[in-house]
C-alpha cells in the first residue's frame, strides 16, 4: 500500500511539472503572436519611412498594436522587444514631423 502511495505521488508531481512546462510554452507562443502583429505594423511604418505622409498615417495603427501587445504579453523580454519596436516608430515620427 505504501509503495502505491509513493507511485501515485510521484506521478502527480511529474504531471504538475509537465503542466507548468506546457503552460510556459503556451505563454511564449502567445507572446510571439502578439509581437508578430505589432512587428508587422511597425514594419509597414519603417518600409514607408521615405514617404512621410504614408508613414504618418500608419503610425497610429502601429502604436495601437504595440499597446495591445503590451496588454497581452507576460515575459519581461517581450516587453523589451515591444519597447524596441516603439523606439523605431518614434524615430520615424521624429524624421517626419
Amino acid at each position: 500500500m505504501r509503495q502505491l502511495l509513493v507511485v501515485v505521488l510521484v506521478g502527480l508531481a511529474a504531471s504538475a511539472c509537465t503542466d507548468r512546462r506546457k503552460e510556459a510554452i503556451e505563454r511564449i507562443g502567445h507572446d510571439e503572436e502578439a509581437v508578430k502583429r505589432a512587428s508587422g505594423a511597425v514594419s509597414e511604418v519603417i518600409r514607408n519611412s521615405t514617404d512621410c505622409e504614408t508613414a504618418k498615417s500608419l503610425i497610429p495603427e502601429a502604436r495601437q498594436r504595440i499597446e495591445e501587445a503590451r496588454q497581452e504579453v507576460s515575459a519581461p523580454a517581450t516587453q523589451q522587444t515591444l519597447s524596441a519596436l516603439e523606439a523605431q516608430v518614434d524615430r520615424v515620427e521624429q524624421a517626419c514631423p
